[in-house]
Parts: C-alpha cells; sequence; structure tokens
C-alpha cells in the first residue's frame, strides 16, 4: 500500500463519522485505533498513548509506520497489503517505538473496510509473555546443557510407559549404551532377566506413580553383559492437570561403596569374633586368679600374671577403638550418616559388654588383692624368722612398693575404663537408633555428644595449632525432634567448620581457630542454633549453590556435596525448620538452624530476631573446658 505524507493541519482536519465519545472505544484495555488508507492516525483510545507514551498531537501528525521497528516494517507493510485485498480480518505481531525509545511487541488483529477508507485495529500488548518465552527457552537451554555435562550420573527420561525418549552423557558412560543404541527401547532392558521375570521394572513405574517417587538399590546390567550395584531415583512427572507425563529417572553406580561394605562387614565380624574370643580367656584368667588366691607360694605370680592380662586388653580395646573411629571417619568421607549411626550404635554396644565386665571386676580385684596383702601381713607378724630360701626371695622383692603400687594400678585401671564408659555412652547418645519417633530432647546434649566426637580433631598437632570451641548455651526447652538426624546436622556443620579451619591454619596460622556455639529461643518458642567460625568466609557465588546436592569446594576424595544438602531437608522438611549461612569473605562464616521447639509450631513462621537470653548454668562441665560463657551476639 502507498502510504503518502500530508501536514498536520490536513489530518487534524480530518473527518470521522462515528462518534467521538464512544463508550466501548474509550474503556478496552487493549489498544483501539483506526487508520486511514493515507496512513495516518484518524483515532485511537487512551490506551495507545499510555503504552506508547506519545501526546495526541504527535500521533495525529506521524505516518503510522514511522512507529514501527525499522526491522518489522517491510512485513508488516504486507500484512496491511494482504489486508487490503481482502475482506476477512487479519493478524500479526510487530514491535512498535515508545516515546522513551524502547519498543513493545504488540499483537494485532485489523479488517479494512474500503467503503469508508479506514482499517479498524485492535492490539494487545504482549511484550512480558514474549520476554518469558525468550527466558524460559534460555532456561530449558541451560538445564539441558547441565544434564549432558553431568557425567558421573545417569540422568534419562522415560515416557509414561517406560520407554528411554532422552540419554545423557552419564548414562552412556555407566551403562555402555549410546544415545542412538537406547532410546525408543523399554528401561527393562538395564535389568537382569531374573529381576524381568519378577516384575521389577513393572513395579517401579507403579510405585513412582503412585507416591511420586521411587528409590531402589539393586544390580543392573551393561551394554557387554556385566553386572554393576547401582543407586536409582524415579521420579513422575505431571502436568499442570495432574496427568502423567514420563519420568525422569537418575542412576549412580555404587559398586565401589557396595564392595567397601562388604569389606567393613567382614571387618567387623573378625572384629566380634576377636572381643568374644578375648572376653573368654579374661573370664577364664578371672577364675583361675579365684583358684590361686588360697595358693601363697603361687600368688605373687598369679597377680603378675593377672596384671599383665588387663594391661594388654585395655591395649587391644584401645586399638580397637582406634580402627572404629578409622572407619567412622571414612564413613562420614562418603556421606551416609545413616550407616555412621548404624555402625556407631553397634560397636558402642559390643565394645560396652567387655568394658562393662572389666569395670565391674577392678573391684572384686581390689578386694581380692587387699585379702592378699592383709594375709601376707599376719604372715609376717606371726613369722618373723622365715626360712633362708624365703628369706632370700623377700630380700629381691620390694614388697611394700609392690602393695602400695598395685593399689594405684587398679585405681588407674578403674579410671581408664569410665573413661571408656563415657566414650561409649556418648557414641550411643549421637547415633540414637532407638529414637526414629519424634520426641523431647535436650538440643544441648546432642552437642554436647558431637563435640566430643570430635574433640581429637580439635586438638593440637603437627602443623596444626588447634581449634577452640566456645559453646555460649542459652536456656532452652526441651525439644521435640528427631535427635539422631538433628545430630547429623550438627555434626555435617562442625565437620565442615574443622576442615575449613585446618585448610586456612595450613596456608597462614595468623589466628588461632574458634567455633562459636551458640544457642536462644525466641518469643514464640522457636530454637536458634548458630555455629560460626573465624575462618576465611565464603564468597556470594559459593553461597547461592551451597545447599544444592552434589555442589562442593572439597577436593576429590573430601567429600560428595551431600551433607550441607541433607542437612537442609533434615531442618526444613523434616522439622519445618530454616537452615541459613551468613558469610562475608575474610570475616568467617555462621550457620544459623531454626526449629520450633514443638511439633503445634510448624506452621507459625519463625520471628525476625532471637530474644538474648544468659547462658544456663550447666549440669556438667562442659565437654571441651571452654572458656567461661557469655552473651550471645
Amino acid at each position: 500500500m502507498h502510504i503518502e505524507t500530508q501536514t498536520a493541519a490536513v489530518k487534524a482536519t480530518a473527518s470521522f463519522d462515528q462518534p467521538l465519545l464512544d463508550p466501548f472505544f474509550t474503556l478496552s484495555l487493549d489498544l483501539l485505533c483506526v487508520v486511514g488508507f493515507d496512513g495516518y492516525f484518524k483515532r485511537w483510545n487512551p490506551v495507545c498513548e499510555k503504552t506508547l507514551g506519545f501526546p495526541a498531537a504527535e500521533l495525529l501528525a506521524t505516518p503510522a509506520m514511522q512507529f514501527v521497528h525499522p526491522s518489522d516494517r517491510a512485513l508488516t507493510k504486507a500484512y496491511i497489503q494482504q489486508l487490503l485485498l481482502s475482506s476477512e480480518p487479519i493478524c500479526f505481531e510487530n514491535r512498535c517505538l515508545c516515546q522513551d525509545g524502547s519498543y513493545r511487541w504488540l499483537s494485532w488483529k485489523a479488517q479494512a473496510l474500503p467503503e469508508q477508507k479506514l482499517i479498524y485495529a485492535t492490539a494487545h500488548d504482549i511484550t512480558e509473555r514474549r520476554r518469558s518465552a525468550k527466558q524460559l527457552r534460555s532456561s530449558e537451554e541451560r538445564f539441558q546443557l547441565l544434564v549432558e555435562s553431568v557425567k558421573d550420573y545417569a540422568i534419562y527420561m522415560l515416557d509414561s510407559d517406560g520407554v528411554v525418549i532422552s540419554w545423557n552423557t552419564g548414562a552412556e558412560r555407566i551403562k555402555g549404551y549410546s544415545a542412538e543404541e537406547v532410546i525408543g527401547r523399554h528401561f527393562s532392558c538395564f535389568y537382569p532377566p531374573e529381576q524381568v521375570q519378577e516384575g521389577k521394572p513393572a513395579w517401579e513405574l507403579q510405585q513412582a506413580a503412585t507416591l511420586g517417587q521411587c528409590e531402589v538399590e539393586g544390580e543392573r546390567v551393561r551394554r557387554d553383559g556385566s553386572r554393576f550395584w547401582v543407586n536409582a531415583l524415579m521420579i513422575a512427572l505431571r502436568d499442570n492437570h495432574g496427568q502423567l507425563q514420563g519420568f525422569a529417572k537418575v542412576t549412580r553406580d555404587i559398586t565401589e561403596r557396595k564392595q567397601t561394605e562388604s569389606i567393613l562387614q567382614r571387618a567387623f565380624d573378625q572384629l566380634e569374633k576377636r572381643v568374644h574370643e578375648r572376653t573368654s580367656e579374661l573370664s577364664q584368667a578371672n577364675f583361675m586368679l579365684k583358684q590361686e588366691i588360697a595358693e601363697r607360694e603361687q600368688m605373687e605370680a598369679a597377680l603378675r600374671q593377672s596384671e599383665a592380662q588387663l594391661k594388654q586388653q585395655a591395649q587391644q580395646l584401645e586399638s580397637t577403638l582406634h580402627e572404629l573411629q578409622r572407619t567412622q571417619s571414612q564413613l562420614v568421607q562418603s556421606e551416609k550418616m545413616s550407616s555412621l549411626g548404624q555402625l556407631v550404635a553397634g560397636v558402642a554396644h559390643e565394645i560396652n559388654n567387655p568394658v562393662s565386665f572389666i569395670y565391674g571386676n577392678v573391684k572384686y580385684a581390689d578386694e581380692y588383692v587387699q585379702t592378699v596383702l592383709h594375709l601376707l601381713t599376719l604372715y609376717q607378724q606371726q613369722c618373723p624368722d622365715p626360712v633362708d630360701e624365703l628369706q632370700a626371695a623377700l630380700g629381691g622383692i620390694d614388697l611394700e612398693f609392690l602393695a602400695t603400687d598395685l593399689q594405684k594400678l587398679l585405681q588407674s585401671m578403674k579410671v581408664g575404663a569410665e573413661r571408656i564408659r563415657e566414650i561409649v555412652l556418648s557414641l550411643r547418645n549421637f547415633s540414637r537408633l532407638d529414637e526414629a519417633e519424634m520426641k523431647a530432647v535436650d538440643i544441648h546434649e546432642g552437642l554436647d555428644n558431637t563435640l566430643l566426637i570430635l574433640k581429637n580433631r580439635l586438638k593440637a598437632h603437627a602443623g596444626h595449632p588447634g581449634i577452640t570451641v566456645l559453646p555460649e548455651y542459652g536456656d532452652l526447652p526441651l525439644v521435640e525432634c528427631y535427635a539422631g538426624q538433628l545430630n547429623q546436622v550438627f555434626m555435617n556443620i562442625l565437620s565442615n567448620a574443622i576442615d575449613v579451619l585446618e585448610d586456612s591454619q595450613d596456608q597462614s596460622a595468623k589466628q588461632p581457630g574458634v567455633i562459636h556455639v551458640c544457642t536462644t529461643v525466641q518469643a514464640d518458642q522457636w530454637v536458634v542454633i548458630r555455629i560460626a567460625d573465624n575462618g576465611p568466609g565464603i564468597s556470594e557465588t559459593v553461597q547461592r549453590r551451597l545447599f544444592d546436592p552434589f555442589f562442593t569446594t572439597k577436593p576429590v576424595g573430601r567429600g560428595v556435596g551431600l551433607g550441607l544438602s541433607i542437612s537442609y531437608q533434615i531442618v526444613v522438611e523434616k522439622h519445618g525448620g530454616r537452615l541459613k549461612c551468613h558469610s562475608i569473605p575474610g570475616q568467617g562464616t555462621e550457620f544459623v538452624i531454626e526449629i520450633p521447639s514443638s511439633a503445634a509450631l510448624r506452621s507459625s513462621p519463625p520471628l525476625a530476631e532471637p530474644v538474648q537470653l544468659q547462658p544456663r548454668s550447666r549440669d556438667k562441665q562442659s565437654v571441651l573446658n571452654p572458656l567461661p560463657s557469655k552473651q550471645c551476639v
């Protein structure tokens, strides 16, 4: 269509037959306008002025095509030409100029009336819709790139019948199939034949569709026929109407972990066998000791033999404890805190039996020794002149020193046994496997037990000046929670703080490492636990991904990035609380745990600021002998 240029005066005098104050025309929320065949606006509604920002005089004085984006003018002219040749309305989209220089996307619907030489048009602002669509496409592309870049996990999609419809690089590496070989096949081809016959694939699809997800561990078959162990999570995908669209599946190769668990189980069985054998030996030695009390000639030899056996038993128990601590450290590195809890509770139970036996028999051994010594004293009083052979034997033995030192030795053994019992109790309290249900517990007891388990890492050793822990406990009520899971959160956060302080001390020990543990309660009975360190801090970039699964800044072999993610799930999902991190590079890091003191408070959000309370007096001395408590700031 040829558009002619006219002066503003001519356009201002253009006539229009319809009423100038049509209510539908002025009240419409969309842009309404009338354009003459000469290419100038004849009429517009207030929304046109508001959207484009031009005053009425400028709209009338400028050709309509001047408001169209230069890149869209050729297509717009083609639509107008089509409009003039047809009596039917047409729809199209283009960008129109605003007074501030920006452009907005408009969706037009127009119809030409040749007899009036006018074009009637309505437009809807779709700028935000176009921007959202562009952002959505960009987000989908980034997500696809993320999935394709993951090589340690098989991530792929299934349709509603279980047929593979996508395949990432990690899936190809783990299962051995290329995308061309596996897309279009049913996912049951990854299962051993016996599992397929049992209906295991179909059962997993049903579970995921019913419950939303299904997580299993089991054997799978690679393309070359070899079998391996996996941990697989299947998630049902539904649209906005709840209709099942398919499944997403994430598979991780856990063959190495299964082999490690098998080795640990065999080691544990051997350890249990050795403990049983040592217990039997100790029982036999104790029986021999009772029999030899009546035999004065063999009394000294029997006591020395019993002492040697007890020392050997204590050394074996200490060696066993060190071995268990190493096992615990390995399990923590693999982020399997539930397995750690089972192992710690089991070991604590097994150690408790021989330790209780030793602790219970030290008292009787002390009584028997006192009886024998009393008997020797009476013998010396009644027989002041022993035979030459006995006199020579007594001359080679400092009997008085032996009697005094033997009592000290038995007392030392008793103190050592009590110490082992305290450690065993702390391990059992930390694991809390017998407390699977939510119950009211003392949060400070969980913190103390966790710090006691970590005490060895806090001590000074070669290359590290040691780390000081400053507990600042407020007067907290008993908290209804899953105590064992909450202890896992304390262990993860405190272990990370210790790792950061150790690494920073390796680089430059300008100041000693300090960890503050502060507890307060808010007016609405929400409990706040703050764990802060004076380490190098965390950048904003890392903070944004801190609780993402599999994200870690540690070197390979020191963590898989699940500790904080699991902690976040425990605090937020299990307890209805909050887990936050505040950190400024160079000024340390603080983790804040907020949980309701009772299940009834879960629906109410915590207050903005906690109520500051004076630290309560503890019934027992802190496990780390900290500095005196002060007000938590």
